[in-house]
């Protein structure tokens, strides 16, 4: 429609070809978006039939000149101007956003929430140390030991900025920032605010820009985990699915729950002091052989972990395990009653409790 009304239309009715009906059609169309504009449709010039040739008069059945006009600034202009006129505000307003944002970026990253983000990111790198050196102090019998690596992610083309580069910049005071490293910070999360909409509009999606904003700065989407295991003096290595699938049955089980109690121990660590420290699992260490089993009760206990576990086959009797309450659960399905017997551990032997 645009591409027709930037000249005035001379217009003539080849046969069976009514190219003026199109034209109103698609102007009728366009013309609730274009309210504002007063967009009129005028006749310039219908010349008299004597003024075409006899020989063309059967091809051509009329031959009348349109313009399409609208107002803008207070002026009455053809479309071509006022399409050059809503092109210049476009760009005027586009201008005026990009310098917005600039001036977000530079009060909030690098004041309010980028502190915000300094800080959480501080704590999540001082949280993976203490769980790394933890986890090296968790050997298994095996000799297998397990470690994190919290990695910053890299740029994904050339309007992003590193993460490391980025961490870097927003842990600078922002009285000393250059100029070029706040134009980058602002432009990567503009790509990165523009892209995450992007997404959601493929997905058919309406996504408030709260969250889109929400989304984008949430640090964590920063970084990646790299998971990490050695065995005996070997060096260590990234813990791959194929790696993994090489392990024994106790092995994998191990490289899932030291990571799991190393984690639940961090979160507790930072709990109040009379926090309870319990964690529980169902069908725990099933497929595991007695001497991981061992270990791994080895581990709960030097974490300082309360427990509560149920088990088909799993009795608890380790002399990894200082003292353990146990409840075996009796039915009687002619009867649909279900007895408990409770016995103890103190770490030696297990005695039934009246």
């Amino acid at each position: 429609f645009l591409l027709l009304g930037r000249y005035n239309i001379c217009y003539y009715k080849v046969i069976n070809n009514n190219y003026f009906s199109i034209l109103v059609t698609k102007f009728n169309e366009n013309l609730e978006n274009l309210v504002e504009y007063n967009m009129g449709i005028e006749e310039l010039y219908q010349p008299n039939e004597t003024e075409i040739a006899p020989e063309l008069r059967n091809t051509y059945a009329t031959r009348n000149r349109m313009d399409i006009t609208g107002y803008t600034k207070g002026r009455k202009v053809n479309l071509l101007a006022l399409s050059q006129d809503i092109e210049e505000t476009i760009q005027e307003t586009q201008s005026l956003i990009e310098e917005d944002d600039r001036k977000l970026f530079e009060d909030i990253l690098t004041n309010t929430v980028g502190r915000k983000i300094r800080d959480r990111i501080y704590h999540s790198k001082e949280w993976v140390k203490n769980m790394n050196d933890l986890m090296e102090t968790l050997n298994t019998s095996s000799g297998l030991s397990f470690s994190l690596k919290w990695k910053p992610k890299a740029a994904t083309d050339e309007t992003e900025v590193d993460t490391a580069e980025l961490v870097d910049i927003l842990n600078a005071d922002s009285k000393i920032l250059k100029q070029e490293e706040i134009t980058k910070i602002a432009n990567h999360f503009r790509s990165k605010f523009a892209k995450a909409e992007e997404r959601s509009k493929e997905k058919g999606n309406i996504v408030p820009f709260y969250n889109i904003m929400k989304e984008t700065l949430d640090y964590r989407n920063w970084f990646e985990f790299e998971f990490l295991f050695k065995q005996g003096n070997n060096a260590k290595k990234t813990l791959t699915n194929n790696a993994f699938y090489k392990l024994s049955g106790g092995e994998k089980a191990m490289a899932m729950y030291i990571p799991l109690f190393a984690a639940v121990y961090a979160r507790y660590e930072s709990a109040r002091k009379d926090c309870p420290r319990i964690i529980s699992l169902d069908e725990a260490f099933a497929g595991v052989d007695d001497n991981n089993i061992r270990d791994m009760f080895r581990i709960l206990t030097k974490l300082d972990l309360e427990y509560i576990i149920n088990s088909q086959v799993l009795w608890g009797e380790y002399d990894t395990i200082p003292s353990l309450a146990i409840n075996e659960l009796v039915s009687d399905p002619s009867n649909q009653i279900v007895s408990v017997i409770r016995y103890r551990w103190d770490g030696n032997r297990r005695e039934l409790v009246f």
